[in-house]
C-alpha cells in the first residue's frame, strides 16, 4: 500500500494545468489534505509532464529545438522545433515564430506558421494569426483566429476547388475535435 502523504508531497510544486485558471500552475496541499491549484485553490487540474519552460520574464529571439514538451509563458521570436513533443503557449505567452510540434495548445498570442503532426487547440484566451497545417484542430468559441487551416496531408489531402466553386463544408460528427468534410453526404 502506498503512503498517501508521500505521494502528495511528491506531486506538490509540480506544474499542472488548472482548468479554472486556464493556465499552468503549481500544486499545494489544502487544509483538508487535497492537492489543489496553488493560485485559485481548485481541485480541477491535470498533471502535465512538462520539463522545459520559458517563464514570463524570459524573451528569446532565434531558433529553439527541444527534445521534450515545452511551455511558453514569455516571448519567443524565430522558430520552435519540438519534433514529436507538445507545445503549450500559456495566457501570457507571446510567440512570433514558425512552430513544428506534435500538438500545440494556445492560450496566448501566436503569429506565424504552425505545423502539428496531431492537433492544434486554440483556447478562449488564444489570439492566433497563422497558417495552420494539422490533421485535427479545435477552436473554442470566442477565441480569435485569422489565417488559413489545412487539415489535409500529402496522402489524405482535402480536394481543392476553384475560387467561386467551393463545396459546402461541415464538421464531422463527434466532440469538439473533428475533421472538415467537403462533401455533406460523407460521414
Amino acid at each position: 500500500m502506498t503512503d498517501q502523504p508521500s505521494v502528495r508531497r511528491s506531486l506538490e510544486d509540480r506544474v499542472v494545468l488548472c482548468a479554472d485558471c486556464d493556465a499552468t500552475r503549481t500544486l499545494s496541499q489544502s487544509i483538508f489534505g487535497n492537492l489543489v491549484c496553488s493560485t485559485c485553490g481548485s481541485d480541477n487540474w491535470m498533471h502535465m509532464p512538462v520539463t522545459a519552460n520559458v517563464k514570463e520574464s524570459v524573451s528569446i529571439r532565434g531558433e529553439i529545438t527541444v527534445e521534450e514538451d515545452l511551455t511558453i509563458e514569455g516571448c519567443v521570436e524565430g522558430r520552435i522545433e519540438l519534433g514529436d513533443h507538445n507545445l503549450w503557449i500559456g495566457p501570457q505567452g507571446n510567440v512570433a515564430a514558425e512552430i513544428c510540434a506534435k500538438s500545440v495548445i494556445i492560450a496566448g498570442r501566436v503569429k506565424g506558421n504552425i505545423f502539428a503532426s496531431e492537433m492544434v487547440e486554440i483556447r478562449l484566451s488564444g489570439n492566433v494569426e497563422a497558417n495552420i497545417r494539422c490533421p485535427r484542430i479545435s477552436i473554442v468559441d470566442g477565441a480569435r483566429f485569422e489565417g488559413s487551416i489545412d487539415t489535409g496531408t500529402k496522402t489524405n489531402a482535402i480536394p481543392r476547388t476553384e475560387p467561386g466553386k467551393a463545396k459546402s463544408a461541415r464538421m464531422a460528427q463527434g466532440a469538439s475535435f473533428g475533421r472538415l468534410l467537403s462533401d455533406p453526404k460523407v460521414q
